[in-house]
């Protein structure tokens, strides 16, 4: 685990495979920072040159908001890609739940990837961690 500069770590290059980012729960997270509570560290995958975000965007923002200018957060060596892929089923089962919409965000994009649109909808359902009839 390492302390990162909230500065440093990447959100924009579409790693986030939540439809929408939850602005309450971002405040509510804020507020609870302020009040010293703990969270998780984040998941990043680092390519040598950047953090990519793969699990923890709400924690990151809330994290902003708060004044904080750092986070703990688990390291993994691996690329934009490899943090876009892990993204796809994140939060299945801690964290703040995904919403049908969010399902729905991952296996799109899952679908929209030349690559992945190859896979079988069973494949695909594993790493979106959904069912496989939500996919087809």
């Amino acid at each position: 685990m390492k302390n990162l500069l909230l500065n440093t770590l990447r959100t924009d290059g579409g790693t986030q495979a939540r439809a929408q980012t939850n602005e309450v729960a971002v405040e509510e997270y804020a507020e609870a920072i302020r009040m010293g509570a703990k969270f998780p560290p984040i998941l990043v995958y680092f390519d040598a040159e950047d953090y990519w975000v793969a699990d923890g965007f709400h924690r990151v923002y809330a994290a902003k908001k708060a004044g904080r200018s750092s986070i703990e957060a688990d390291v993994l060596d691996g690329t934009q890609r490899d943090a876009w892929l892990y993204s796809l089923g994140a939060n299945d089962s801690n964290g703040l739940r995904r919403t049908n919409e969010d399902k729905r965000a991952a296996i799109k994009s899952a679908l929209d990837d030349a690559e992945l649109a190859k896979w079988s909808d069973n494949t695909i359902a594993k790493q979106c961690k959904v069912s496989n009839h939500l996919v087809a």
